[in-house]
């Protein structure tokens, strides 16, 4: 066969070659519910039954309301909560108002220190809001200007003798008190704004609190944050106390435990999902197979069943059990494949087809390099250039890529792995010219 036909007959050279041989194994298997994409759905509370809006059978997303319950023990909470916001909306209204009297009378602190005159004051602080601080602390300092003004009317006249020194040191006594009361009232202020303040910022944390404790807890109740956001006592009324349930993932509901109006509690399923996407397929392998078990882990597997004849799936094995069923004298393997058509349904019996490896390496070549003929088997071996040469080969076990040869073959020779059957035909004419 000249070298530059091979590729037009589809002629390739493969090398015999030392290989281990896969064994294959059939097993029957069911399909199941992949566990880890199952939710079976309790509610976090005691109620009624409002609404049941899916059915048995139907394809969910994720978040899709499944139902409604009438609880009053979510509605107390949602209350509760409500209130909680109503009372830190007012704290903090309180406190800004308070900041900003505080503000206010500190202005007028440092005005009176720097002793600006009555009637600037009130030019200044009219209409700017302080509450009693204004009058607490005008009158105090009204007080000492008096005082003091008392004492420099009274110097002059007690220097030239008109009045007695006795009436001046009176007027300067009433200037000392009266000096102290204001110093006294300015500090008492002062320490009552930032006091206030501080109650006033407190207040508001404590608000603050109460609201993230009641949010906490219809969280932990399992409420929406759409409905804890959207909280409002007069607009629901009746519906406040509504607990909706929705889907945790994408999937089908395979069980529905509830009726419309009925009572349900927290230890009552009232849905299962499952994600359809995946299933997992199990099998029992009998203890003859067990030394294989660490070959197939994490690897694919063939995957049958008489409802698709002409379609095969292929699953991942990712567990082979460490403990033997002492009555089967079997070990648990579980593979999950993928099921996006969803033609796999949970419960059906499948064949489970693998391969593996015996350890053992013998010369092998591809199961396409034997041709028969006249009763016997033999491989076309490429002797040089364009040259082949049939050679008899006896053969051993077998498996879909490889076949054992026993006798004929030495490892390295060169045989035609496909196309093997063009020279066959040339090899039965040139027999056929002969005779």
């Amino acid at each position: 066969m000249p070298t530059s036909q091979w590729e037009s007959c589809g002629i390739r050279l493969e090398r015999a070659s030392l290989q281990t041989l896969a064994t294959s194994i059939r097993l029957t298997g069911k399909v199941s519910l992949n566990e880890d994409k199952v939710a079976h759905i309790y509610p976090l509370v005691e109620g009624t039954v409002d609404e049941v809006l899916v059915g048995l059978g139907q394809v969910v997303k994720a978040n899709d309301l499944l139902v409604v319950v009438h609880s009053r023990e979510v509605g107390k909470a949602k209350l509760e909560l409500y209130q909680a916001r109503q009372q830190h909306e007012m704290a903090v209204v309180k406190q800004n108002l308070q900041e900003g009297v505080a503000n206010n009378a500190r202005e007028l602190l440092n005005a009176l220190r720097n002793g600006e005159s009555i009637d600037a004051i009130e030019g200044r602080f009219r209409n700017r809001s302080m509450g009693d601080y204004r009058e607490r602390l005008l009158l105090a300092y009204a007080g000492f200007l008096k005082s003091e003004a008392d004492v420099e009317r009274l110097e002059g006249p007690a220097q030239s003798g008109a009045i007695s020194a006795k009436q001046l040191y009176a007027a300067q006594s009433s200037k000392s008190s009266d000096q102290a009361t204001f110093q006294a009232r300015i500090e008492q202020i002062d320490y009552e704004l930032q006091t206030s303040l501080l109650s006033s910022s407190q207040a508001v944390k404590e608000a603050a609190t109460r609201v993230a404790v009641a949010t906490t807890n219809l969280r932990i109740l399992g409420c929406d944050e759409e409905d804890i956001a959207s909280i409002d006592r007069e607009q629901q009324g009746e519906t406040v106390s509504h607990y909706s349930i929705r889907a945790p993932f994408d999937g089908t509901v395979v069980a529905k435990d509830v009726t419309l109006k009925e009572q349900v509690r927290p230890d009552t399923q009232i849905f299962s999902i499952a994600d359809l996407s995946t299933v997992w397929v199990t099998a029992d392998i009998y203890e003859q197979h067990v030394p294989l078990l660490a070959a197939i882990a994490g690897k694919p597997v063939r995957v049958c069943n008489e409802a698709w004849p002409d379609q095969d799936f292929v699953a991942t094995v990712f567990y082979t059990g460490e403990i033997m069923d002492e009555s089967t004298r079997t070990i648990s393997m579980r593979a999950i494949a993928k099921n996006d058509k969803h033609l796999l349904k949970p419960g059906m019996f499948v064949t489970i087809e693998f391969e593996a490896d015996s350890g053992d390496k013998k010369l092998g070549i591809p199961p396409s390099a034997i041709q028969q003929h006249g009763g016997k088997e033999f491989v076309f071996v490429h002797v040089s250039g364009d040259k082949f040469e049939p050679r008899e080969v006896v053969r051993g076990d077998r498996s879909r890529t490889v076949v054992q040869i026993k006798a004929g073959l030495s490892e390295g020779d060169a045989v035609v792995a496909e196309g093997g059957f063009i020279l066959k035909s040339k090899m039965l004419e040139s027999q056929m010219g002969e005779g």
